[in-house]
């Protein structure tokens, strides 16, 4: 059989019923892949929100147990600190000298046995306490209580200690850097500035170290016999001070610490006299250090140098004033060796024509943290004391132990 070709209309005819009869099923296809796609993202939806709520519940058992760890780690902190906090840490240094003066003879001198106690009494205050024995007697030389909290970046201190006047008058005999306490800061403060009264110290919000302190005692010296502790008096007989300090590094391997101090009393009455007059000692010390960073503490320069002045008051109408001063250099030569040299010159505070000039080179050996020698020279010029033995040449062999922890603070500077 023969098939005739067909006409445009029917070809035309053919092709529109197709395209009727196809596009729902084409429609349908589409709407079903949409629905899977819909479908497969909200399945992807509660899972990432089963594994979001598995993270939260994870996180939450985490931080229960790092509770439970934390109070597990207070608990067993406790235990360990308990026998410290019943038992303050303990301390005595052993300090003597074997000494030879050119116009007095040798002598073995027994210098202290210094018992240090302390301990925090809470998280507020903690307390400590130096106890010396010496040939003079025992002593309490300082029991005192210090704040550890207050705001506004404030420390107070109540009790016996030394008051914070100068640079070297706080600090005990065996922390100096030379065997001896300079006779320019000794006549002028009377000892160390072992004082009973209270003090306020406040830390400036500066970029660099700087600390006021003020306080009121009922005197400052350990040997000023001017003013009995057990006397009741007038506030203005007391004695008050004011001491600012600053340190601040100058470059990566120096610094300086520089201080003022002020101790003043209103009314000081001497030899009977009932009106009495004013008193006031000043001083100004600077302390610059080299401390090279290579060197790990073992090695570096240190210079420091104090001056005072101070006003007797034998008779107030015949006012005088006398300035004393000394200056020392010390160089560290590696762990266990240094060397210095210290200048004295103290002015008698009765007579200031009348002084006494020193020359003292020494050297240190530190065998240990705990065990040290230093042997000293002095040459003493002397025109105020009558005894003949401290003038000329005087050579002296310093023995420093120490066991337990003892400790005034940062002093190894």
């Amino acid at each position: 059989m023969l098939s005739l070709p067909a006409s445009p209309q029917r070809s035309a005819a053919f092709a529109l019923w197709s395209l009727i009869f196809l596009l729902p099923t084409a429609a349908r296809a589409q709407s079903s892949e949409l629905d899977s796609l819909r479908a497969t993202v909200k399945g992807m939806e509660q899972q990432l929100q089963k594994a979001l709520d598995r993270i939260d519940q994870l996180e939450k058992e985490k931080s229960s147990s790092s509770a439970r760890i934390g109070e597990v780690e207070k608990s067993v902190q406790a235990v360990q600190s308990a026998p410290t906090a019943l038992n303050p840490s303990i301390g005595m240094v052993l300090d003597a000298t074997a000494e030879h003066r050119s116009q007095g003879g040798g002598n073995f001198n027994f210098r202290a046995a210094e018992f240090g106690f302390a301990a925090s009494v809470d998280p507020f205050v903690r307390a400590y306490s130096f106890v010396t024995g010496s040939r003079d007697g025992v002593e309490v030389e300082e029991a005192a209580a210090i704040t550890s909290s207050l705001p506004w970046n404030l420390t107070a201190k109540g009790g016996r200690f030394f008051a914070d006047f100068g640079r070297f008058a706080k600090v005990h005999d065996h922390e100096l850097p030379f065997v001896n306490r300079p006779l320019s800061m000794d006549r002028v403060i009377g000892g160390e500035s072992q004082a009973d009264g209270v003090e306020l110290a406040y830390l400036f919000p500066t970029p660099f170290f700087l600390r006021g302190t003020v306080g009121g005692y009922n005197k400052i010296g350990a040997d000023n016999e001017r003013v009995d502790n057990a006397k009741s008096r007038s506030w203005s007989r007391f004695t008050y001070l004011g001491r600012l300090n600053t340190y601040f590094d100058l470059t990566d391997n120096q610094s300086i610490e520089l201080g003022s101090s002020m101790a003043y009393t209103p009314s000081l009455r001497l030899n009977g006299d009932p009106t009495g007059g004013d008193r006031m000692v000043n001083g100004i010390d600077v302390t610059y250090r080299y401390q090279p960073l290579s060197s790990v503490v073992y090695q570096g320069i240190t210079w420091g140098s104090e001056n005072s002045e101070r006003i007797p008051f034998e008779d107030v109408a015949k006012r005088r004033q006398s300035y004393g001063a000394y200056s020392y250099a010390e160089m560290k030569l590696n762990k266990n060796w240094s060397t210095g040299f210290l200048f004295d010159y103290a002015p008698s505070i009765e007579k200031p024509g009348l002084k006494t000039i020193g020359y003292s080179p020494y050297v240190t050996w530190n065998i240990s943290e705990f065990n040290r020698l230093r042997f000293q020279f002095t040459h003493a010029d002397d025109r105020v004391r009558a005894d003949n033995s401290e003038r000329g040449n005087q050579f002296f062999l310093q023995w420093t132990t120490v066991i337990g922890a003892h400790t005034h603070g940062f002093l190894g500077r």
